[in-house]
């Protein structure tokens, strides 16, 4: 019975001595020896932790590095729409006395386009206006922003305006040159065409780089238009006429906006 009395007492005796020990490293702030012993033992389990500290620091950085990718790319392309905006209004804001100093006395109405023919033998395209916008039944010119011609109306209604572009082989126009060289213009292939009925006496008038314009021949087409340029001017010896290859000059693969001339 002492032994266990005994055994019971030293127990108590330890555990009176931990308390004692704990408390005075949790309220001995003015004791060197243990606040040396706080500083290590708080730096000891600082390093057990600091890898997943680290890991945790990292994800956290890689998380907001591609969210910062991912709205510098969406700045980037609003920076590039703005940027393309600002482009074509600089090269469109002045096309009114542009197209009047190209084709004074007449009216031009902008139209949008909103879809071409899917048919490649069918070389049309729609634009967003028609008849309740001013256009009317008759045939009437149709030009791009730089003034270069692009085909005539075909058919029109109320809202929309069909229209024939130059790129079809039974496309036909009356032309000339600064040096009132006349012609008919005719669609070939690609963007490539032919003057036809030049006479060869007029060869000494022709130059590669020539650009020829609608004729006061049409009475669709307004003077002075420009349609193509020459390329290539051939002299053929059993042809009573020159051959002349051309250009067109307007870029139809890209029409997104058109004028109609009108009277």
């Amino acid at each position: 019975m002492k032994k266990k009395n005994q055994s019971i007492s030293k127990s108590a005796i330890k555990f009176i001595l931990y308390s004692f020990f704990l408390i005075l490293l949790l309220f001995s702030k003015n004791i060197k020896e243990f606040q040396y012993f706080r500083v290590h033992f708080s730096n000891f389990f600082s390093i057990i932790f600091y890898p997943k500290q680290t890991l945790n620091n990292l994800s956290f950085m890689e998380s907001q590095n591609d969210s910062l990718v991912l709205e510098l790319k969406r700045i980037s392309e609003e920076n590039l729409n703005l940027k393309q905006r600002i482009r074509t209004i600089n090269d469109h804001r002045d096309y009114d006395k542009k197209l009047n100093k190209l084709i004074p006395s007449h009216k031009f109405i902008p139209a949008k386009v909103i879809n071409h023919s899917l048919s490649k033998s069918t070389h049309i395209f729609n634009v967003n206006i028609g008849s309740k916008d001013g256009v009317t039944d008759k045939y009437k010119a149709v030009i791009n922003y730089d003034g270069n011609l692009v085909g005539k109306t075909w058919v029109v209604t109320d809202s929309n305006t069909e229209v024939h572009k130059i790129s079809d082989k039974s496309f036909h126009v009356y032309v000339k040159t600064d040096k009132n060289v006349d012609g008919q213009f005719s669609y070939k292939s690609g963007k490539l065409g032919i003057i036809e009925s030049v006479s060869k006496r007029n060869e000494s008038l022709l130059n590669v780089g020539d650009i020829f314009y609608t004729s006061q021949s049409s009475n669709i087409y307004p003077e002075n238009i420009p349609v193509a340029k020459v390329i290539d001017i051939q002299n053929r010896r059993y042809e009573h006429e020159l051959y002349i290859k051309v250009e067109i000059l307007a870029d139809l693969t890209s029409l997104s906006n058109v004028f109609i001339v009108t009277q």
